[in-house]
């Protein structure tokens, strides 16, 4: 059993990864009614959580320094949010949502200073677990919570929701969630045999709610990372299998591509979505116009998407006709709001952080080993039709921090540790070649 002060901070890390998932709080103040109320408690819950974490960071503050200098562009992403409030559209939330940024961002670099990616996966299933549970619970006991029913106008009444606002948001973190489980369940953590079905349970109940939630790209993509976790696993073998691996795929990937190309209406009737994905061409249209006016520093961080009084959300509205809540592509609302700059240190950070899960997956042999890109495949996938990219107080955002973090720490200690076992061997095999020649 762990000792009580580090048993504390794992009950800390799990509160904060729950209350990240917006779960619970907002439903409860929604009423079942359909209109999201003002959220008064959320606020206070992180700013108690941000305190707790500068305390913790205060205590290993050593610790969190070295941790902090593993990667350099986190950092300068973070510069540029926090230097977009001298030319924002909009001062005060902009202001306020970087700095709130930058503590998200420092409690997940706390949380990669602290715990190994095996034990964030275990303290991550722990959260999205009450999630699994409490939005079961809701759908079955108290339907007004825990079904769709006057939402969008009642159109998709039925569909489970859980403990989240929407049934979409339910189906996306439930594919954070069904990959969380899977690789617990597969690093087999629990000595006790009598519990080692916990963590496949948590996968199995995690993907029954994508296909209650009648999300379809929530299931398109948990399809499509169960495709490519055992591709990515077969990256670890030598270079020789690898090469006819690569082959097969790309005659695959490309034989599907075209026969969807082929048949794109059917396809999209099938998923029940029209031609300009329902509706986010047109979207990233109206986007673009603005985009030229200011493309390398943008309208500033979470500047865009207001309300009426917003002159950029105005335009925006009126273009489409509607009222869209958000730019439905964390790509494009990331170029829209930081411009060329923000979206370029992003990618850099993001391809960089990939190439990094590339070699610390052939240096390793354990399951978390996949984590990195299996994640990042999760981040991307998600963002070319939803804008989960960069969020404050997000869990999507923590995960994303606290493994570019983790895998600059944990791939520096896994070579220094083959470094040392080449060194010992061959210093073995030293010895051994002198004893036989004596």
């Amino acid at each position: 059993m762990p000792k009580l002060p580090k048993l504390a901070e794992q009950i800390f890390v799990v509160f904060t990864l729950f209350l990240s998932t917006s779960a619970l709080i907002p439903v409860l103040i929604e009423g079942g009614s359909g209109s999201i109320g003002n959220d008064s408690y959320s606020p206070k819950f992180f700013m108690l959580v941000y305190t707790i974490t500068f305390l913790l960071i205060v205590k290993h503050q050593k610790n969190f320094v070295r941790a902090a200098q593993k990667d350099i562009w986190i950092w300068v992403f973070l510069g540029i949010v926090l230097a977009s409030t001298l030319w924002t559209v909009a001062p005060d939330i902009t202001l306020r949502r970087s700095i709130l940024l930058l503590g998200t961002s420092v409690f997940a670099v706390y949380m990669a200073m602290r715990f190994t990616l095996r034990e964030q996966l275990q303290l991550l299933a722990c959260a999205l677990g009450i999630v699994v549970i409490l939005s079961f619970m809701f759908a079955i006991g108290l339907p007004k919570y825990g079904l769709m029913t006057v939402q969008e106008g009642g159109i998709h009444a039925g569909s489970w929701r859980g403990i989240m606002t929407h049934k979409n948001i339910l189906g996306r973190l439930m594919n954070l969630s069904s990959m969380v489980f899977l690789f617990v369940a597969m690093s087999n953590p629990i000595r006790n045999p009598k519990y080692r079905w916990v963590p496949w349970a948590g996968f199995i109940l995690s993907i029954a709610l994508i296909v209650l939630s009648t999300s379809t790209s929530s299931l398109v993509v948990c399809l499509s990372l169960m495709a490519i976790l055992p591709l990515y696993r077969s990256w670890r073998r030598n270079y020789n299998q690898l090469i006819p691996l690569i082959i097969a795929l790309i005659l695959t990937v490309g034989s599907i591509l075209t026969l969807l190309l082929d048949n794109l209406p059917v396809v999209a009737d099938a998923l029940g979505k029209d031609l300009t994905l329902t509706g986010r061409t047109d979207i990233w249209s109206a986007m673009f116009d603005l985009i030229w006016e200011r493309p390398w520093l943008g309208y500033g961080f979470n500047a865009v998407w207001r309300d009426w009084d917003s002159e950029i959300t105005a335009y925006l509205w009126r273009t489409l006709a509607w009222e869209c809540p958000y730019g439905h592509n964390g790509f494009m609302d990331l170029f829209i709001e930081l411009g060329i700059a923000g979206l370029a240190v992003f990618t850099f950070s993001f391809i960089t952080t990939f190439f990094k899960g590339i070699m610390w997956l052939r240096i390793t042999q354990c399951i978390e080993g996949i984590w990195p890109l299996m994640y990042l495949t999760f981040l991307v996938m998600y963002n070319i039709s939803e804008s989960t990219l960069v969020e404050t107080n997000s869990i999507f955002w923590i995960v994303y921090v606290s493994t570019v973090f983790s895998l600059a720490i944990e791939y520096r200690e896994a070579k220094t540790y083959q470094y040392r076992a080449s060194f010992i061997k061959q210093e073995w095999m030293n010895v051994k070649s002198f004893t036989q020649q004596k």
